[in-house]
C-alpha cells in the first residue's frame, strides 16, 4: 500500500519538478523586468541621464498618458486589432480544428503545413505581406487589375491599412489556436458521440451539447493566446506600417516603442507596458471564468 502511495505521488509531483527550473528562469525575467517597469512608470527621467535616480511623480505618468490624444487613439486602434484577430481568429481556427480532426492519421502532413505561418518571423511575414499589398505593384493589386477592377491604396489609406495588418496578425497567430483547439477535439471519447447518435441526437445537437462544453478550457486557452499575441504584437506591425499612415494602425505595442526610443521617454514607456500587462490579465481571467462556468 505504501509503495503504492509513493509511487502515485511520484507521479504527480516529477512533471512539475521537471519544469521547475524552466519555471523559475521565464518567472525570473518577466517578474523582474515587470518589477522594474511598474517602479519606473512612477517616475521621472531625464532624457538619457543613466545614473539620474529620478523623480517620483506617483500616477502623473498614467494620468498623462491617458490625456493624450495620440495615447487614446491607440487605444482604440489596439481594441479594433485585437477584437478583429479575435473573432476572426477563433473562427478560422474551429473550422480549421475541425477539418484537420475529420481527416484523421492522414492529417500530420496538413498540421505541420498549418504552423508555417507561426513558425515564420514576423518581420519576414511583414516583408512578405507588404509585397503583397504595396502600391500598384503589390500582387493584390496586380491580381485585382487583372481581374477587371481598379487598384487599391491598402497601405496608405488608414481603415485599409488597419485591415491588412489584423489579416496579417491573423494568419501569423491563428495556427496555435488551430492545434490548442485539436488537441481538444482528440481528448474527447468518441464513445459520446456514438451514444448520442443512437439516442437520437442530430450533429447540431451533439455539437452544441457535448463538443463545445468539454472544449471549454481548450477554447479558454485558444482565446487567451489570440489576445494575448494581439495585445502585445509589434514584429508585424512595425515593419509593415511604422504605425502610420496617420497613426492609423499605431497600436499600444507600437505607440511605447514610439515613447521609448522615438522619445527616450522610458518611464511613460513603462506605464504603457503596465497597461498592457493589465488588459492581458483581465481578458484572461475573463475568458477562463467564461468557459469555466459554461464547463
Amino acid at each position: 500500500m505504501m509503495n503504492s502511495t509513493t509511487a502515485m505521488w511520484r507521479k504527480k509531483i516529477i512533471p512539475y519538478v521537471m519544469v521547475l527550473p524552466t519555471s523559475f528562469l521565464v518567472f525570473g525575467v518577466l517578474g523582474y523586468a515587470i518589477i522594474v517597469a511598474l517602479k519606473d512608470s512612477f517616475f521621472r527621467y531625464p532624457p538619457l541621464a543613466f545614473n539620474d535616480p529620478g523623480t517620483f511623480v506617483g500616477f502623473d505618468n498614467y494620468i498623462r498618458l491617458f490625456q493624450n490624444a495620440h495615447f487614446q487613439n491607440s487605444i482604440v486602434i489596439t481594441f479594433i486589432f485585437v477584437f478583429g484577430t479575435v473573432i476572426v481568429g477563433l473562427i478560422i481556427s474551429f473550422i480549421l480544428a475541425l477539418s484537420l480532426y475529420s481527416l484523421s492519421e492522414k492529417a500530420r502532413f496538413f498540421r505541420t503545413l498549418t504552423l508555417v505561418p507561426y513558425l515564420i518571423s514576423g518581420v519576414a511575414a511583414a516583408v512578405m505581406w507588404r509585397f503583397l499589398f504595396t502600391g500598384e505593384v503589390g500582387f493584390v493589386n496586380l491580381f485585382i487589375e487583372t481581374m477587371g477592377g481598379s487598384s487599391v491604396r491598402w497601405l496608405s489609406d488608414g481603415r485599409n491599412a488597419l485591415f491588412v495588418v489584423t489579416l496579417a496578425n491573423i494568419w501569423k497567430i491563428f495556427p496555435m489556436s488551430t492545434l490548442l483547439i485539436l488537441a481538444g477535439l482528440q481528448v474527447i471519447d468518441t464513445d459520446l458521440y456514438d451514444a448520442s447518435t443512437v439516442d437520437g441526437a442530430n450533429s447540431v445537437q451533439i455539437f452544441y451539447h457535448i463538443t463545445l462544453p468539454l472544449l471549454g478550457s481548450y477554447l479558454s486557452t485558444s482565446l487567451i493566446w489570440l489576445t494575448f499575441a494581439s495585445f502585445n504584437m509589434f514584429a508585424i506591425i512595425y515593419p509593415l506600417t511604422g504605425g502610420g499612415p496617420t497613426r492609423s494602425t499605431e497600436v499600444m505595442a507600437v505607440f511605447m516603442y514610439d515613447l521609448a526610443f522615438g522619445e527616450l521617454n522610458f518611464a511613460t514607456a513603462s506605464a504603457v507596458m503596465i497597461i498592457l500587462l493589465i488588459l492581458n490579465l483581465s481578458f484572461s481571467l475573463l475568458f477562463v471564468k467564461l468557459f469555466r462556468n459554461r464547463t
